[in-house]
């Protein structure tokens, strides 16, 4: 009988030590079958809010197993649980776990779509708060990596940034290219120097929302302009090789009127002047500022040209050196 007695003292323990387990185990993440989930996923509309928290709990707690009953009980009409339901999901984005993240996000890509307007609304409405916190914290690693920006606003739920520079400070090279995947809309993203290459062009063409991309001075090659044209259409790609001739214009009937000489700049050091007009460079017409700047971009700093020009009646020709473009410098 002793025996007996032992032997259910042991098996009682064990039971209990399993159930202990269990629960441990659920917290966790681990053992937790779809009958418990589902369970707690009904717990969401209790009338009790003691209940309905520790069900809310418990389904961060168990992960990815919790993701498809947590939207298919979002899409519906019941207020409470789909707000619940919908929160959850947006916890489980931020998990360390990218299956778990992924498939959350997902789920609420998916009831952005849903039939019912509630679900949608608030799917919809907590996306674009996951967005807004992604690209703030792109940026804010960019800053930290040596990028510059002028002005930054949120338009409409989303980050919008005027100019980012990403220059001789910038500490990441092409790999920390990365960041600005993440970014909302820039109206202009400039790369200037020789730590930006072809290498960079993986994380460039992935782009969305900027307008300008400026490319002074880099190791990106002509292929590598053509490969982004090509995958950002709506985008407009400048790329300089770092040439400075130091001048501005309009266009006129014979070429380019020059309106602006830098001081101090290739130009002027050749002796050129405001209201000259430029008709050629090497040879190739020059009708406007458009096309002298594009002439001029294809040049290596320390190039010499050959610029022929028109002051009033007289047809002169120019042997110039250029300069170097500088960082801040358009």
């Amino acid at each position: 009988m002793y025996r007996t007695i032992l032997l259910a003292i042991t098996l009682s323990s064990a039971v209990v030590a399993s159930t202990c387990l269990a629960g441990s185990d659920a917290g966790e993440g681990h053992q937790v079958d779809a009958v418990q989930v589902q369970q707690w996923v009904a717990e969401l509309d209790s009338g009790q809010f003691a209940v309905r928290q520790n069900a809310s709990r418990k389904l961060r707690e168990v992960g990815l197993i919790a993701v498809k009953p947590l939207a298919a009980a979002a899409n519906g009409r019941q207020s409470e649980v789909t707000r619940r339901a919908v929160d959850i999901l947006d916890s489980l984005c931020e998990s360390d776990d990218v299956e778990v993240a992924e498939a959350a996000r997902d789920a609420l890509e998916s009831l952005v779509h849903s039939a019912h307007r509630l679900p949608a609304q608030r799917a919809s409405v907590v996306l674009r708060g996951q967005r807004l916190r992604q690209q703030r914290a792109a940026l804010v690693e960019i800053l930290r990596l040596g990028g510059t920006v002028t002005s930054a606003v949120v338009d409409d739920g989303e980050l919008v940034i005027g100019l980012l520079v990403l220059g001789r400070k910038w500490e990441a090279g092409d790999e920390g290219l990365k960041y600005l995947v993440k970014l909302g809309r820039v109206e202009q993203l400039k790369l200037f120097g020789t730590q930006f290459t072809d290498e960079g062009l993986a994380h460039l063409t992935k782009l969305t929302g900027v307008q300008t991309l400026k490319l002074y001075s880099t190791e990106i090659s002509e292929e590598g302009e053509r490969h982004l044209q090509a995958a950002l259409p709506g985008t407009l790609v400048d790329r300089r090789n770092g040439a400075l001739l130091g001048v501005a214009g309009i266009g006129d009937a014979r070429g380019c009127r020059l309106t602006t000489v830098r001081e101090g700049s290739a130009a002027h050091r050749a002796g050129i002047e405001v209201d000259d007009v430029i008709t050629a460079v090497n040879g190739v017409a020059t009708p406007d500022m458009t096309t002298l700047i594009s002439t001029i971009a294809k040049q290596q700093a320390g190039d010499r040209i050959k610029v022929a020009l028109e002051r009033g009646k007289q047809t002169l020709e120019k042997d110039i050196v250029l300069g170097e473009l500088a960082e801040e410098m358009d």
